[in-house]
């Protein structure tokens, strides 16, 4: 999914030109011929910023917009751009709603803020991944356990699991779904069904009935210096996991608020001109700023959300 922001300089004499909408057209290449429509945006009276989202845009994906009305037609397409991957996890519509913001003139301002917000809760919770899982499948490769259970990073669903037949082989064996059994937790209770929970998968254990005993290891051991005298043993890949990466199909509602609530309070500080502290009158008090606040940190403790350091 793609975010593109569109800003209109002069939204009044643009709507006075009789243009009612931005449509937004993309290609494949910057110098494409931008011939293919992926949707419109509505003109509104004193609105200058508009957010448009594309459900199938990619990475590669490059955009022109152009105004259209009735009455002049088509505009003089703009200049090729890019989107941004949106990792937000609320909407600009929420934030605003909650600020009792109703103008929308500062909505590329909000939606930075809310992806600053949703980087800033998966550095405080140890989630790299974030807590929105990907929309399509990605492999990642581990050092094999060697044992009947395989630690993975979270994921929502797995597609394909292979394995290396020894840490030398050149080349991965696929497995049958029912050689393994994805699941949570511990392996001696484990639970099978995270994701009804809206909690992910985390590890892969050895089906009893299946044609495999165990995950190769992928500790390899090799003779060190012009002289060999002690072996060095390191890891090597002989597990490859394709899956969905990341804590839940869906954000869990205490996430979506927190991130709200840091980007609101982000906002009303930056009407004080991003002040680093807020002195009060009445108490002579200098109340410094954090990376998150306290009423945000309790959210995702509380929550079980963080991952411990180790």
């Amino acid at each position: 999914m793609i975010r593109l922001f569109v800003t209109v300089d002069d939204v009044t004499a643009v709507m006075a030109a009789d243009y009612t909408l931005i449509r937004v057209y993309t290609d494949t290449s910057e110098t494409g011929a931008f011939t293919t429509l992926d949707g419109t945006i509505t003109l509104v009276a004193a609105t200058e910023s508009y957010e448009y989202t594309d459900a199938d845009g990619v990475a590669a994906t490059w955009y022109k917009t152009a105004y259209y009305g009735a009455t002049p037609g088509l505009g003089t397409k703009s200049d090729a751009l890019k989107g941004s991957t949106s990792v937000a996890y609320a909407t600009v519509n929420e934030l605003r709603n909650q600020i009792d913001k109703t103008g929308k003139t500062n909505d590329v301002e909000l939606a930075a803020l809310l992806d600053a917000a949703s980087e800033a809760i998966n550095n405080y919770c140890n989630r790299p991944d974030g807590f929105r899982s990907d929309s399509t499948a990605s492999a990642r490769t581990y050092a094999g356990s060697g044992d009947t259970v395989q630690y993975i990073d979270e994921c929502t669903s797995i597609t394909t699991v292979a394995v290396k037949t020894s840490a030398t082989a050149t080349s991965y064996t696929d497995w049958e779904s029912d050689d393994y059994i994805e699941f949570a937790g511990s392996p001696n209770r484990p639970d099978f069904q995270p994701t009804a929970k809206g909690k992910p998968y985390t590890a892969l254990m050895i089906e009893p009935g299946g044609d495999y005993s165990h995950f190769t290891s992928g500790q390899y051991t090799a003779l060190r210096g012009f002289r060999p005298e002690f072996n060095r043993t390191r890891g090597v890949p002989t597990v490859e996991v394709t899956a969905k990466w990341g804590y839940a199909a869906t954000v869990p509602p205490p996430i979506k608020q927190a991130c709200i609530t840091q980007a609101s309070r982000w906002y009303k500080r930056g009407q004080s001109a991003w002040a680093d502290a807020v002195g009060s009158p009445e108490l002579g008090q200098m109340f410094y700023r954090k990376q998150l606040d306290p009423d945000v940190k309790h959210l995702l403790d509380d929550g079980r959300y963080v991952v411990p350091t180790i």
